[in-house]
């Protein structure tokens, strides 16, 4: 009977902790690392010489942009190519839930302009089959690949959503709508988001040049999304802003926070 399921022996160790590396071997058992050493004596099920290369703990990518890509790809290139073993989507409050079908064209677009991804992969490759936040965490879900996966509720969608047109025109939220705002962020990190993004940068703009729908939303609006969190006691927000006036700014963000 082996000691361990899985040895891998010979590569140089980086474990993370800032300590310097060294030449040895990780056992691994039922999952686990339950040994790390210069030289495991003992046998395994799978033994893997490691060589010249290096071990590392898998990387987290806490800022991809994914949302459209995971719909439809087992792989993620590139970031499963170098390394990293969780990805983070859903940043800068774009992305591609919820939607309603005639809303569609305007989260392309939106994505485009903001991260250049070309329209025409994520018109081609979007299977679109989710309306609700929840649900397109189900279609994730069902799709095999090969690292883990973390979602942002991203504050964009969520904005046209609620709004339609007024939302994407950057109109401002009325009382029901930052209500059914604030209870669709709940239900979405009930359902797996980690947290909620969004955007306040003038730098982040649709394929024409329109500014993102949430740029200019208001405080009382992001105070309705916020309190909704913290009425379930889970999730984070994530702001990308400009900071033109960093004090005015950090003020309404810890006010948000609190």
């Amino acid at each position: 009977m082996s000691d361990y399921d899985l040895i891998i022996r010979g590569g140089r160790i980086v474990d993370g902790s800032g300590s310097d590396s060294f030449v040895g071997d990780v056992a691994v058992t039922n999952g686990k690392i339950t040994e790390v050493s210069e030289e495991i004596i003992g046998s395994a099920n799978l033994e893997v010489d490691a060589s010249g290369k290096i071990v590392t703990p898998g990387f987290v990518d806490v800022h991809t942009h994914y949302d459209g890509q995971a719909a439809w790809d087992s792989h993620l290139n590139p970031s499963s190519s170098l390394g990293t073993t969780t990805v983070v989507v859903g940043n800068c409050g774009v992305g591609f839930a919820p939607c309603r079908p005639e809303d569609r064209d305007v989260l392309v677009q939106l994505m485009e302009g903001v991260e250049e991804i070309p329209g025409s992969a994520l018109a081609a490759g979007i299977p679109w089959n989710w309306e609700s936040f929840p649900q397109y965490l189900d279609a994730l879900e069902a799709k095999s690949r090969d690292i883990d996966l973390a979602v942002l509720l991203p504050h964009g969608p969520l904005r046209v959503y609620v709004m339609g047109e007024r939302g994407v025109n950057r109109e401002p939220a009325t009382p029901e709508d930052n209500r059914k705002m604030g209870e669709l962020a709940a239900a979405g990190i009930k359902a797996g988001a980690m947290g909620f993004s969004t955007s306040r940068t003038i730098n982040h703009q649709t394929k024409a040049g329109e500014y993102t729908p949430t740029l200019e939303a208001e405080e009382d609006e992001l105070l309705a999304i916020a309190s909704a969190l913290k009425g379930i006691d889970a999730g984070w927000m994530q702001v990308i802003s400009d900071f033109n006036d960093s004090d005015a700014e950090f003020a309404m963000l810890r006010r948000v926070a609190s």
